[in-house]
């Protein structure tokens, strides 16, 4: 199986006014991506706001971003659970429908020790071969992972050699790569340490801004990751920080980019509760951050 690298939109799941998921807005919102070249799909992450999502419509989001990509990108797929075996079961699933790889955060709200988050990513590996992106997100998932656990979990199994970083701190990555060397890819996980993120090695970028402006995280990073052109890519990430700092700090991350989806003509839709709207000063900002990176 190939390797998974480069930019990976980590999608929206767009949801109607009546709470329904809008699956023919998702469809739409994958063939523009994939129109825009775009690395790599992602369903089910964060940002899909998996966790307000019932069992059976994640499993329907998978199978039409996987059935719509119909091979022409690589899909991951998002199968985070409270439970070692619900994981396992979500994981099957996207293997089954044809997935090349998995992102999965520690269990969330049980607060696992290292140990506990290795087994569970351990017995994850033994009951289903495929690729699986660790996805260290303390934020979210109420533990942090570290450099050491995710060193033996490289060593226990090959399936299980990419993670996500999203501590904020560039210096976890270094440590990673110290003590894995090559053996892991890793991704950034961060909106604002993209630049650096490359800088320190990744070869990858599970991507919240690429839902808006997937052509210009990829020219980041063809730039910083591949070409290693440090000054072209930092012009262009000073253009793009106002909104990677947007997304990542303001506690309105799915309104922005389901805003800013819906004023470029795409499917963005609303936040499930308890999130609240945009006010009308958060949209005029986001306006201006839209108009300057060219996107409206």
């Amino acid at each position: 199986m190939p390797a998974i690298e480069g930019v990976y939109t980590v999608m929206v799941t767009p949801f109607k006014r009546n709470g329904d998921v809008d699956y023919e807005g998702l469809k739409k919102n994958v063939e523009w991506q994939i129109s825009r070249g775009i690395h790599g799909l992602l369903p089910l992450g964060s940002t899909g706001e998996f966790a307000g999502m019932e069992d059976d419509e994640k499993k329907q989001v998978a199978e039409l971003v996987v059935q719509t990509a119909n091979g022409r990108v690589p899909v991951a797929v998002g199968t985070t659970a409270e439970t070692t075996e619900k994981t396992i079961a979500l994981t099957r699933h996207a293997k089954e429908i044809g997935a090349v790889g998995v992102m999965i955060l520690p269990p969330y709200y049980c607060k696992p020790s290292q140990e506990e988050m290795y087994t569970h990513f351990a017995r994850i590996a033994d009951a289903v071969d495929i690729p699986v992106i660790i996805y260290n997100n303390p934020w979210s998932s109420g533990v942090d992972m570290q450099a050491e656990t995710v060193a033996r979990l490289a060593e226990y199994s090959p399936n299980l050699r990419y993670v996500k970083e999203c501590t904020a701190d560039i210096k976890r990555l270094r440590d990673i790569r110290v003590l894995c060397g090559d053996k892991v890819t890793l991704f950034c996980g961060w909106e604002d340490l993209a630049y650096e993120s490359f800088v320190m090695g990744a070869r990858g970028w599970v991507s919240v801004i690429a839902n808006i402006a997937p052509g210009m995280a990829m020219e980041l990073y063809d730039l910083v990751a591949q070409k290693r052109d440090l000054d072209r890519g930092w012009e262009l990430y000073r253009v793009m920080l106002p909104m990677l700092k947007q997304l990542e700090y303001s506690g309105k991350l799915h309104q922005t980019l389901k805003y800013s989806m819906d004023r470029m003509g795409l499917c963005g839709g609303i936040t499930r509760s308890p999130k609240l709207p945009l006010t009308e000063a958060d949209m005029t900002k986001i306006d201006g951050m839209l108009a300057s990176m060219g996107l409206v």
